[in-house]
């Protein structure tokens, strides 16, 4: 029985995995169907309004929607922070694939099926944490090459380029994935749209509180007038100070947050002494209804005193 199920799972995780690879993975046929759709949208709708709705579009299978808008937006907005050229729909189908790939695993080496079967939601799940740690490592990458692009186009803007030609001439300069970024920015523009919406688009893709600070300074300026050059000068020196104090307060902090590790770590290590010393007497934690729940208890505490002692010492700048 238990070979029949893991056969018909890995079945299944095959035909889902070609499925997506040739109709939704495939990129000439999809790309040409987007373009297509995307040249005969009506010219009178804003461009913002077609972003909009190309966003909130639902996942839909066999005319089923499967993924809300919403979801769905949020979605095609993750995977553009992370660099992803995946839709919403391919990447459920991703996360389908992986989370029957993890049955199957799951299924061969547990013989129990109840176990084989939490492999759905885990592999389901750990794709979604995949992303998140993508987008996370991506956006320290940008942030580290933030002052260096602002001093790049205060240099320009100061030796008389445009702001565009400023930003083209940084992003031949600066290294991915900051240059990614900068070259889809030029490239809305020579499609049409104007530098505020291009900037505007930039801030949503990156979602970091540096960068909106950065643009919302230029979009100002483009509208009151100034100098931007100097402007950026000073952004440049506020973030180099506050990097400068976040890194006073790692400093300060860092006893803090080891005596957390420390205190969190205790009793785990004393439950794997005890288990070693007398399996008998830490046996009927995990054997007794009440020692589960003693042990479920002492988890929800051990989680909850650590996030409070990042809380502490997590200080904003």
């Amino acid at each position: 029985m238990l070979m029949i199920l893991a056969a018909l799972c890995a079945g299944a995780f095959a035909t889902t995995f070609i499925f997506w690879v040739t109709a939704f993975g495939g990129s000439g046929g999809m790309a040409t169907a987007r373009l297509s759709r995307l040249r005969n949208a009506d010219p009178a709708i804003p461009e913002e309004t077609r972003v909009g709705l190309r966003r909130r579009g639902s996942v839909n299978f066999a005319g089923i929607t499967v993924i809300s808008g919403n979801l769905a937006a949020n979605w095609t907005r993750d995977l553009e922070r992370a660099g992803l050229t995946l839709n919403a729909k391919e990447y459920f189908v991703l996360r389908l694939v992986v989370a029957l790939g993890l049955v199957a695993v799951f299924m061969l080496v547990s013989p129990i099926p109840a176990l084989a079967l939490a492999g759905a939601p885990l592999g389901f799940f750990a794709t979604g944490f995949w992303l998140k740690r993508r987008i996370t490592s991506r956006l320290h990458k940008m942030e580290s090459q933030l002052v260096e692009l602002i001093q790049m186009l205060s240099s320009g803007l100061r030796a008389g380029f445009g702001l565009l030609q400023a930003m083209e001439a940084a992003s031949e300069q600066i290294s991915a994935p900051l240059s990614v970024e900068i070259r889809r920015t030029l490239r809305d523009t020579a499609m049409g749209a104007s530098v505020d919406q291009a900037l505007a688009a930039l801030n949503d893709r990156i979602g970091s509180p540096d960068f909106d600070i950065v643009i919302t300074a230029t979009l100002i300026q483009r509208s009151v007038g100034g100098n931007l050059a100097e402007i950026l000068d000073n952004v440049a020196h506020t973030m180099r100070e506050r990097e400068r104090i976040r890194g006073e307060i790692r400093t300060l902090t860092s006893q803090q947050r080891m005596t957390g590790y420390v205190i969190g770590g205790i009793p785990i290590g004393l439950l794997l002494i005890f288990t070693v010393i007398s399996p008998e007497f830490t046996g009927l934690l995990f054997t007794d209804p009440l020692g589960r729940m003693m042990l479920a208890g002492a988890a929800v505490s051990e989680l909850i005193g650590f996030a409070v002692i990042q809380k502490i010492v997590n200080i904003e700048v």
